[in-house]
Formats: C-alpha cells, sequence, structure tokens
C-alpha cells in the first residue's frame, strides 16, 4: 500500500501515488473535453449538443479528479503536520536573558573559560583573530553539560540559544540554520548535545550535514556552537569536527597513545608554529616568559597536524587579548601557562607526538 512516508528519517514527503493518479484522471477528462472543443469547431449542427458535452466533461473531470486525490491529499498535508510537530520537539529558541540554569560544583571550570565567554560576547574586542567558534563539552550521562552551556550562554551575554534536542533529525538542522541565519546581529549560541550519537549511527548524509552546519556557522563572530558528547575518541572525526574540548569532572582520562608523526611532516608543523607565532608577534603580541624556541618546541610535543597548531596559537592569543582587557596584564603577553591551557584545550590529554618509527637496515642473513 502506497505511503507519503520516506524510508530514510527526515528525508523529503513525496506526493502519495493516489493524488498522481487523480491528476492523471483530470488530464484525462480534460483531453476529452478538448477533443469535443475541436469538434464544436467543426459542426455547425451539433454546436449545443457538443458545447454541453464539453461542459459536462470538465465539470465530470474536477469531481473524479477532487474525489481521487483528496484522501491522499489529506494524507500528506497530516503527515506533514506531524513532521512539523516533531520537529518543534526537536528544536528550541529561547532568549538567553531568562535563563537560570544551576552549574553546582562547576565554578572553577566555568571560571577556567572567561576568555572563550569573553571572545563570545564581544567579538569585536578580539579583532580578525581567526579562531573557531566551537567548543565540545565532554562528560558522563547526567553530568550538567546542557546546565553547563546554558550558563556559558548567560555568562557571555549572549541574546539567543538555539537547541537542537535531536541532531540526528535532518530538518531540525536544516532549520536551526536557517534561524542562526536570521539574527544577523544578535549574540547566538547553538547548542547540539549527545552528537557522539550521531557519529555512532554512522550516517553519511547526516554527518555531512551537520559537518556543513557547524563549519558554516562558527565563523559567524555572532555564533557560539557547543557540542556536548559522552563517548569521545580523540584523533576521531568528532575530535576533528571541535577545535576547543573541555572536560567535565568525572570525565574518564584513558592514556592516549603517542601519535606518530613522519620527519617531513614534523619539519612542515615546525615551519607552520614559526609562521603563526610570528604572525601574532607582527600583530602586537609579545612572549613573556618563553623565547620563540621554546614556544614552537612546546607546540610540536603535542600538535601533530596545522590545524591544531592554528588553534593553540590562536587561543594564546585569545587569552592575552582577554587579561590585557581586564588589566590583568599592560601587554598583550603570550605565557607559559597560556601555552599550557591552550594546548589542554585543543588535544584532550595534550599527548606528545613521536617520531615515526625508523626500518632498520635489513638483514642478509
Amino acid at each position: 500500500m502506497p505511503t507519503t512516508r520516506d524510508p530514510a528519517p527526515g528525508g523529503p514527503v513525496r506526493p502519495p501515488r493516489p493524488f498522481l493518479a487523480g491528476l492523471l484522471v483530470v488530464w484525462a477528462c480534460a483531453a476529452v473535453a478538448r477533443v469535443a472543443c475541436a469538434a464544436e469547431t467543426s459542426g455547425e449542427g451539433s454546436a449545443p449538443l457538443v458545447s454541453f458535452v464539453s461542459e459536462q466533461l470538465l465539470l465530470l473531470a474536477t469531481i473524479v479528479g477532487s474525489i481521487a486525490a483528496l484522501p491522499a491529499l489529506i494524507e500528506f498535508l497530516s503527515e506533514r503536520k506531524k513532521r512539523r510537530e516533531r520537529m518543534a520537539l526537536c528544536l528550541d529558541d529561547e532568549p538567553v536573558e531568562g535563563l537560570s540554569p544551576c552549574v553546582a560544583g562547576m565554578d572553577e571550570l566555568v571560571a577556567g573559560m572567561a576568555d572563550l565567554l569573553d571572545r563570545a560576547g564581544h567579538p569585536a574586542a578580539y579583532g580578525d583573530l581567526k579562531v573557531g567558534n566551537e567548543v565540545l563539552l565532554i562528560g558522563p550521562v547526567l553530568s550538567g553539560k546542557k546546565a553547563l552551556a546554558r550558563r556559558m550562554a548567560k555568562n557571555a551575554g549572549l541574546d539567543r540559544l538555539i537547541t537542537v534536542y535531536n541532531p540526528r533529525n535532518q530538518d531540525a538542522l536544516a532549520e536551526a540554520k536557517s534561524l542562526v541565519g536570521s539574527y544577523r546581529r544578535a549574540k547566538v549560541m547553538l547548542l547540539l548535545p549527545r552528537l557522539d550519537l550521531v557519529f555512532e549511527r554512522g550516517d553519511e548524509e547526516l554527518l555531512a550535514e551537520l559537518d556543513a552546519l557547524i563549519e558554516s556557522t562558527s565563523e559567524r563572530p555572532n555564533v557560539l556552537v557547543v557540542g556536548t558528547a559522552v563517548r569521545f575518541e580523540p584523533d576521531g572525526d568528532l575530535d576533528n569536527l571541535f577545535g576547543i574540548k573541555l572536560l567535565l569532572p568525572g570525565t574518564a582520562r584513558g592514556e592516549v597513545e603517542a601519535r606518530p608523526v613522519p620527519d617531513d611532516a614534523r619539519r612542515m608543523n615546525q615551519e607552520v608554529a614559526r609562521f603563526y607565532l610570528q604572525r601574532a608577534l607582527a600583530a602586537g603580541f609579545r612572549l613573556a616568559d618563553l623565547d620563540a624556541e621554546a614556544f614552537v618546541s612546546r607546540v610540536l610535543d603535542s600538535a601533530v597536524n596545522p590545524a591544531e597548531i592554528e588553534d593553540v596559537v590562536g587561543l594564546c592569543q585569545t587569552t592575552a587579548i582577554f587579561r590585557a582587557r581586564k588589566g590583568e596584564t599592560r601587554e598583550r603577553d603570550l605565557t607559559r601557562a597560556s601555552l599550557e591551557t591552550a594546548v589542554a584545550r585543543v588535544i584532550v590529554g595534550g599527548t606528545r607526538p613521536k617520531p615515526a618509527a625508523r626500518r632498520g637496515p635489513e638483514s642478509t642473513d
């Protein structure tokens, strides 16, 4: 029996077959009517009769087509209404002003992200600093990840909070993108809970849409994208999607194996680290308690690709601007402490890369 439901969850609703059959009936009757009209123009004596028949055929076509299409059309509209109701359950857009989340026991964690929240609340103060505005909160089930995200929105002074309760729904993702795009000036947080479930599902089309949503929205200075996860794999797809990762109390911190870096890749990473550091120094930042070689060496001890290097240096600059804005320093200083904080935010566990294994000489025995 035909149905209006698409087999793929979140897929488009297609008109049912009975509806199309009704349209065919209408078309057939209209064709007969056109033939009758042609006959009317060719025969003079039968003109009144042909005219009457044509009118009746048109009326019959309208009645038959309406009767055939009405049940299917009602089902089609009903399904659309249900989809909209399901989307309303998956998506919420609310003002941040009325939020009052409780994050007891996480005061230290909230205080430690003050620079990130200041950048989200005052993007103009951070100029052209190119750092992705995406943060992934990792913690056990019922550890308060959504409450923490709501506190972040409140402390940052954002205007709107858009929550996609089920990021596995493609319609909800599309609607969220549209909502975020409608806020040109307002500062918005896009909250995406339990993204690890999306990646466990393994739907390539859904993952592509999620990737596009996060990338396109996080590039806007007035948008902060926050995701949450219970299960997290370092160097996995979810890790690569977010530049900043924050671990909640109680999160298991298993040992992460050192990541091998081939010699040519390490030389490239060294040049990348020097480039971003020199660009920061040229922009008015300065090294406070370490020199350039020590800075680059520490970055290379943790980062294994140019994206991680850029994120680490960018976060160091974020902290330097924040401290200068708050009067803690007179200059925008890049310090050893800010570098360690940046590394911990970008690389979960701050793992140390190891050189690629060298192959020994082959035995001739």
